[in-house]
């Protein structure tokens, strides 16, 4: 077997469902940070390289029902629980799209948008800092009463009852599954234009979700019964992907002193141009956040929650 190293780092190689066929991606939809195998491998070889979790990842994946690992169209909305749904639904209209959303019935809750994904803004009790409560994917023939049995017969925590219930991770982050579509829901109705300006920017959707974890070696066997085998790891930044159709879920270690998050959304950006979309977020007063890509815009929210902007395919 044939793969690159730099900086220490070793890729896992995407694995078929079938646990006995391996296929590779193209090299070329990675970072430059990224290793990557190129080519076909044995399920020997690639067990010998990845170590005894890839083991016991594929020789569960043969006893896992047919709903794992998801066959799923990628990662399509977040929530935030916030002290004030509203505001924090206007301050995002601004930049993906001034037409927002509300539940018909309360309590209230308000949905902006972003191309085919949305975010949802929910009520945080009074006692509780704003968070990113919790990340959704869709899933391709989805049947929830089947989905959760496979679930619990994985090990995999489920919280709530029903077909609202999520599966947790050892940190207590949260993924919603929904059937594809997806898309906002018929009880949700139009709320609210905000303005009449354009947004600020032409959002695509999702292009990734970064998750800070306590364990990534952890975490990472979590979602490997969701996702299959991580794609790809590098080293700076420590982080280890995860492919969900054209969206992408990153783990990294949680920095000293912080608790595990949803920590940062991506958006792919239609017409991306870094310097222009920098002064329209300025000129509606949006927080410029530091970032180390050098090809996004990352900017903060009134809530703290730090966002990221990159090109669209």
């Amino acid at each position: 077997m044939s793969c690159i190293q730099h900086d220490g780092a070793l890729v896992a190689p995407n694995v078929c469902r079938s646990a006995t066929e391996i296929s590779i991606l193209d090299s070329r939809d990675l970072d430059q940070e990224e290793i990557v195998i190129h080519e076909k491998s044995s399920r020997r070889e690639v067990l010998r390289t990845l170590g005894a979790g890839a083991t016991v990842w594929m020789a569960g994946g043969i006893a896992q029902a047919a709903e794992l690992p998801l066959r799923t169209s990628g990662l399509e909305h977040i929530g935030m629980t916030v002290p004030d749904q509203e505001a924090a639904a206007k301050f995002y209209g601004r930049i993906f799209d001034p037409q927002l959303f509300q539940e018909r019935d309360p309590p209230p809750r308000f949905y902006v948008r972003t191309g085919i994904s949305y975010i949802a803004f929910g009520g945080a009790a009074a006692d509780r800092p704003p968070a990113i409560d919790h990340f959704c994917a869709l899933v391709e023939d989805y049947k929830p009463q089947e989905m959760r049995k496979a679930l619990e017969e994985a090990g995999i925590t489920v919280s709530g009852r029903g077909p609202l219930g999520m599966p947790a991770d050892a940190d207590g982050l949260r993924l919603q599954l929904l059937g594809v579509p997806g898309g906002l829901a018929r009880t949700i109705i139009p709320s609210s234009r905000i303005t009449q300006d354009e947004p600020a920017v032409q959002a695509i959707g999702f292009d990734h979700i970064i998750l800070t974890v306590s364990d990534p070696e952890k975490s990472a066997a979590h979602y490997r019964k969701f996702f299959g085998m991580e794609v790809s790891r590098t080293k700076k930044p420590d982080r280890i992907w995860f492919a969900a159709a054209k969206t992408r879920l990153g783990l990294e270690p949680v920095a000293a002193g912080k608790m595990p998050s949803i920590e940062r959304i991506c958006f792919k950006v239609a017409g991306f141009d870094r310097r222009a979309i920098t002064e329209k977020l300025k000129k509606l007063n949006v927080e410029i956040a530091p970032s180390d890509e050098k090809d996004a815009v990352r900017f903060k929210d009134p809530n703290g929650f730090v966002m990221e902007l990159k090109a669209g395919v």
